[in-house]
């Protein structure tokens, strides 16, 4: 039988530019996005009644893309050695959060929107 899990999420939002290959030739320019990036994160117990108290997960996100906001993100030390897709990004916000986070509170994904209907999520 199946041990119930709580998930729970937070959403924080950056504004940014990037331009990549291997999509439609637009992406080849420069161009920009409102990103919209949750962390979803789950736990079989809680602590105090909760998996983590939702101000110390904005505070880990928010650290972690303080850097890119109002930046080209080609030009970000985090993007020198991979284009900054959406894909790359959830991954890099995954691992910064990771190991972040007290117990009992485990990460599940990171999900990233570069509009209002396309997304990319990462997880391990």
């Amino acid at each position: 039988m199946n041990k119930p899990i709580y998930r729970v999420g937070v959403r924080a939002e950056f504004s940014a530019a990037h331009y990549h290959g291997g999509a439609a030739e637009s992406c080849l320019r420069i161009h920009g996005h409102n990103y919209r990036v949750e962390a979803e994160l789950t736990s079989a117990t809680l602590n105090s009644g909760m998996v983590i108290d939702f101000g110390e997960v904005r505070k880990l996100l928010g650290a972690a893309i303080a850097g890119w906001d109002h930046r080209v993100l080609n030009e970000v030390e985090d993007f020198r050695r991979e284009e900054p897709t959406t894909e790359a990004i959830s991954r890099l916000l995954y691992r910064r959060l990771a190991g972040t986070l007290p117990d009992p509170a485990a990460l599940a994904r990171v999900t990233v929107w570069e509009t209002g209907d396309c997304w990319a999520s990462y997880g391990e």
